[in-house]
């Protein structure tokens, strides 16, 4: 099965969740209240193609120029700066009073902006939406196909203060979105203190459960337990597994053994016991 290529994330421990990372041309959302690190995740999955040559977008309604090589100095990427003077990362800053999700100057500059392989952080989109109803969705939808076909995306989202998930400006970008990641700060203690979790992603394998991670200077977001996950996905071989249960392929339909041996080919943990399992009947 030819595997497909993958956008790496930057995010120490990230891609072993994500079946080696982000799909290209995907518009990616990452979801956290104040502090959980939201705008190093997006500076840290840019620079990972900066180093890569690909080309960066940053876009925020918060920072300028100014504030995001700040932030980014503060954490040990002095070399944002250089990035920046050189043209190959581009930060905007927009005033959410003056756009909308639907407004042609920030796709206009999106688009502009882009390379043959791009790589865009919208930091924080909430403000672009926040007085978004579920008439607008195919808004929304619109404006995320137009960011596909420009590069790969992050943007992330404010979990709202009082918990409430069901609002429209939360619960249209992430129906919406290809993948979404959740970050939460806990605050049980420093083992535990910050955690991500995997919600969604669309066409692809992920890892399914929560995972510790830390912010580390120099270094930036480090998500712990994918080593793990990692070495749980073992690749089955059909053939052998047949072989053991004494079953032969001729006893198999064929819809069947190609669901098998997708399933087979998948690295899902436990994969070979599943198959197992389902061969019982054939036995």
């Amino acid at each position: 099965m030819r595997m497909e290529m993958r956008v790496e994330t930057g995010v120490y421990g990230l891609d072993e969740l994500l079946d080696s990372g982000f799909r290209p041309n995907t518009v990616n959302v990452v979801l956290g209240s104040t502090g959980t690190g939201k705008t190093i995740f997006s500076l840290q999955f840019l620079l990972k193609g900066l180093e890569r040559g690909e080309k960066g977008i940053f876009i925020s309604f918060d920072m300028d120029v100014k504030d995001v090589v700040d932030v980014a100095s503060a954490i040990g990427w002095e070399e944002v700066e250089d990035y920046v003077d050189s043209g190959m990362l581009v930060i905007n800053k927009f005033y959410a009073e003056n756009v909308s999700y639907i407004n042609n100057d920030l796709l206009t500059f999106i688009v502009s902006e882009s390379g043959e392989t791009t790589r865009i952080a919208i930091d924080s989109f909430t403000p672009l939406i926040s007085s978004l109803s579920y008439e607008m969705r195919n808004d929304v939808n619109w404006f995320f196909s137009k960011l596909r076909e420009a590069g790969t995306a992050v943007i992330t989202l404010e979990e709202p203060l009082n918990g409430d998930m069901s609002e429209p400006s939360v619960v249209i970008p992430l129906f919406l979105g290809d993948s979404v990641i959740q970050l939460k700060n806990i605050g049980y203690g420093e083992a535990f203190n910050r955690t991500l979790r995997v919600i969604k992603h669309r066409g692809s394998w992920h890892a399914e459960g929560v995972f510790p991670y830390r912010i580390l200077e120099g270094l930036g977001m480090i998500v712990e337990g994918g080593e793990f996950v990692e070495s749980m996905r073992e690749p089955v071989d059909l053939n052998q597994t047949l072989e053991k249960a004494g079953i032969k392929r001729e006893k198999i339909d064929k819809d069947m053994l190609k669901k098998l041996q997708r399933v087979a080919e998948s690295r899902t943990a436990r994969a070979e016991e599943i198959i197992v399992n389902i061969l019982k009947k054939y036995a």
